[in-house]
């Protein structure tokens, strides 16, 4: 598989964060499913404020 990008040590770093965080995301996803509307927002909240992070850094090439 191609990767975008340079595997030099910010490049590996960066493919490190994206699957932590990808790992995250399927976590609070499949807990979502099991809380009430309300916790769920609050869920929904937070896998936003992690897609944004990770967005913001590959934009920044990192």
């Amino acid at each position: 598989m191609v990767w975008g990008g340079s595997l030099n040590k910010e490049g590996s770093d960066y493919l490190r964060k994206i699957r932590k965080a990808d790992e995250v995301i399927e976590f609070l996803e499949e807990l979502k499913d099991k809380l009430n509307h309300d916790e769920q927002a609050h869920v929904t909240k937070v896998i936003e404020i992690i897609m944004n992070f990770i967005s913001k850094l590959s934009e920044e090439g990192k």
